[in-house]
């Protein structure tokens, strides 16, 4: 799971870029910011080959990467809206006006960094961290009745009938 390419842009003007592979991805990425309809705020994902380009936009600003395709969806839209908060904090109105690449030279060094710990970090995943965070916590529970209650399944009344009866907060 890789993300490779990444840039922010107001409209169709690329404010910053960067790509840790040699592609043609900048190229497709500007197709895909003159082709995406409207002025609303939207998440979509197109297909190119073997890679997925998401594209998130949110007051203005559109946030675009391209990730081969085991990356699913919800890393790199994790990716997207950190890159999204992180650019608003750092520039604010800066934006409205800016010209092409006017926050490349700074920018693109915070887009590589952040590919690459999406790219790399396991804790980049929140929501499967907190799933094994939550299991753990579950198999702390000396019974197997309050560890089922734990995760929110029910038992038939049969297999409960002679279950220990233990204290729970539940």
């Amino acid at each position: 799971m890789a993300i490779l390419y990444a840039l922010v842009a107001r409209g169709s003007v690329v404010l910053a870029e960067f790509s840790s592979t040699a592609t043609n991805a900048s190229a497709i990425a500007r197709q895909i910011l003159d082709k995406i309809p409207g002025n609303d705020d939207s998440n979509v994902s197109y297909s190119q080959d073997r890679y997925i380009f998401h594209v998130k936009r949110t007051d203005g600003l559109a946030v675009l990467c391209m990730a081969d395709e085991t990356a699913g969806r919800r890393i790199p839209f994790a990716f997207l809206e950190d890159i999204h908060q992180r650019f608003a904090r750092t520039y604010g109105r800066a934006v409205i006006t800016a010209q092409a690449y006017a926050m490349n030279d700074e920018f693109s060094r915070v887009l590589s960094q952040q590919m690459e710990y999406y790219t790399n970090d396991p804790n980049a995943d929140r929501i499967n961290r907190l799933k094994g965070e939550m299991s753990q916590g579950c198999f702390d529970y000396t019974t197997a009745g309050d560890y089922l209650r734990c995760v929110g399944l029910r038992m038939p009344w049969s297999y409960t009938a002679n279950m220990p009866k233990v204290k729970s907060n539940f």
